[in-house]
């Protein structure tokens, strides 16, 4: 597990390094020096060696072990581009997190112009990946120097850090920088904050269009003085271009809470399966746009009202609500109604959308949700289409109509059970030029109509053999066996594990390219479904397998 941060402004943090050397007034009474010699000597203690410096190889995997998107505090017990740290750490470091790119990583140092020339090197003049937040820590009009080589840096997403404030900064230009973090300094000797430091920097944020985030006042502790500024709490997180650059944001804007009752509650698990769809959308239409076809299409063909509604037990953390809810950046008054986008949003906002978008929705009240967000797009080079019906009854007239070689497209299937029977799975592979994102709910549907005696109604079998095209599934997953009271049939151990290999087995008997499954997890770790991609290219299916191999349980 990651470490979970006290620290305000973000979830976690991550140490592949600790330890560091003091270079201006801000690290006199440095926190994680003053943490760090308290275990020195203490043997097999993680600070034994105390605030040295020393490289932790070891913790260089921890993120990509980390399942739920976080906001990641990078070297908060050191700083990345010490002079000591070798190029080649520092590009490990930075590969850990591409590799894992659905965390947040936000990375703070007072060597400004080493991580400016690290950055331009190690991107070749590219923007660094705009999951990975790059700033600057800045105490006094001393060590204003740092912001000019951070707006130097070649960063999607700038910050600063002024903490701890030790004394007036007079006018600041904010162009190219995206957050502000500003607190005064605690613990022993504690150097005092004036208010009108704080308010000075708070109105220039303002007037700039800057997020502004005041962590605390500061003192013998960091609560002691709490973080109300003018009658109010800055938590503020940064307002980014466009969504495309957060990645993984499902955040929506303007659901009006006095009407949304008919909005479907979802647990935190739903933002993951969003987030591979997102990913993947937004690959294929980068692909798609270049290529010379009539149109291409995206289904969904259990479509919802487009915002999901998540479910009250969510975290209060403003830093978590970036990720998962919508906080309008932490600016919303506690206790609102908290919303995400449902996956037709998801796939009507990419940077690069689809030319036709057909959604599927036999629930009224849901599908007028959708004619809202369908005027919202009326004019955009987005051709939306609402069916309200059966989606296998949609499906099958659609896919005996279309020429398929002017037409490329992609169908999301997310029942809520077992909806989509084996034809409709063999009717879309034949047009062999569709791909599928299906949800193939094990534990939400599948797992409690099998049952452990394997005594089944002929309706019930009826219902699993049209599921799956065939009754091969009893004899996969019972079997007898014999004990003392004579022969019993059982169901076998692991059955939900079977039945996902055996499942990408058959969608292998229907396309040529079937990914590995990604199991999606309930709150307390139980399997609720799989993410599956199957389609006719090979290339759809390798960005496939890269979006759902990212940190979660997998299946092959």
């Amino acid at each position: 597990m990651s470490r979970k941060s006290t620290i305000e402004w973000t979830n976690s943090t991550w140490n592949p390094v600790t330890g560091c050397t003091k270079v201006s007034a801000g690290c006199d009474h440095c926190y994680a020096e003053r943490l760090s010699e308290r275990f020195r000597g203490v043997k097999g203690h993680p600070f034994e060696t105390g605030f040295d410096l020393t490289l932790r190889p070891e913790r260089l995997e921890q993120p990509l072990r980390w399942r739920r998107p976080q906001l990641v505090f990078v070297n908060s017990m050191s700083d990345l581009f010490h002079k000591n740290i070798p190029t080649e750490y520092i590009a490990r470091v930075f590969d850990a997190m591409e590799r894992a790119d659905w965390h947040i990583y936000q990375v703070l140092t007072k060597r400004s112009s080493t991580m400016r020339d690290f950055i331009y090197r190690h991107y070749s003049g590219q923007l660094a990946p705009p999951h990975i937040w790059l700033g600057v820590s800045i105490e006094n009009a001393a060590a204003m120097t740092r912001l000019r080589h951070l707006k130097q840096t070649n960063a999607s997403v700038r910050f600063v850090s002024f903490e701890p404030l030790l004394g007036p900064l007079s006018t600041v230009n904010l162009e190219g920088i995206h957050w502000i973090i500003a607190g005064g300094e605690s613990g022993p000797g504690a150097r005092p904050m004036q208010i009108e430091w704080v308010r000075a920097l708070r109105d220039q944020c303002q007037a700039q269009r800057v997020a502004f985030f005041f962590k605390q006042w500061g003192g013998r502790t960091p609560k002691v003085g709490g973080n109300t500024l003018d009658g109010r709490q800055w938590l503020e997180y940064p307002q980014m271009e466009s969504e495309q650059q957060l990645g993984m944001s499902l955040q929506v804007a303007g659901v009006p809470t006095d009407d949304a009752n008919d909005l479907p509650d979802v647990g935190p698990w739903a933002q993951e399966k969003l987030m591979c769809l997102r990913k993947y959308l937004h690959a294929y239409t980068t692909i798609l746009s270049k290529k010379q076809f009539k149109g291409y299409f995206y289904i969904d063909a259990f479509a919802g009202p487009g915002t999901l509604k998540i479910r009250q037990q969510q975290t209060d953390d403003p830093g978590q609500k970036l990720l998962l809810e919508v906080s309008d950046h932490g600016m919303q008054d506690a206790g609102k109604v908290e919303y995400i986008s449902g996956s037709p949003r998801v796939a009507l906002e990419l940077e690069k959308p689809f030319t036709d978008y057909i959604f599927i929705e036999i629930d009224r009240q849901r599908l007028n949700r959708l004619k809202i967000l369908e005027e919202k797009y009326k004019g955009s080079n987005r051709r939306i289409h609402l069916r309200e019906q059966d989606c296998n009854d949609y499906l099958r007239e659609l896919l005996k109509q279309t020429q398929w070689h002017q037409w490329r497209g992609v169908i999301f299937l997310d029942p809520f059970g077992m909806q989509v029977p084996w034809e409709t799975i063999v009717a879309i592979g034949k047009t062999k030029a569709i791909e599928i994102f299906i949800n193939f709910p094990v534990g939400m549907a599948i797992q409690r109509l099998l049952k452990r005696s394997g005594q089944f109604t002929p309706k019930e079998r009826a219902k699993l053999d049209q599921y799956f095209g065939t009754s091969e599934w009893y004899n996969l997953l019972y079997e007898n066996k014999q004990d003392l009271f004579g022969e019993n049939i059982n169901k076998i151990q692991n059955s939900g594990d079977v039945l996902m290999r055996w499942y990408r087995k058959r969608l292998k008997d229907v396309f040529p390219h079937v990914s590995t499954a990604r199991e999606i997890q309930s709150t307390n770790n139980r399997p609720l479904y799989y993410l599956i991609f199957a389609g006719p290219n090979k290339t759809g299916a390798k960005i496939a397998n890269d979006v759902l191999q990212q940190g979660a349980r997998r299946i092959q």
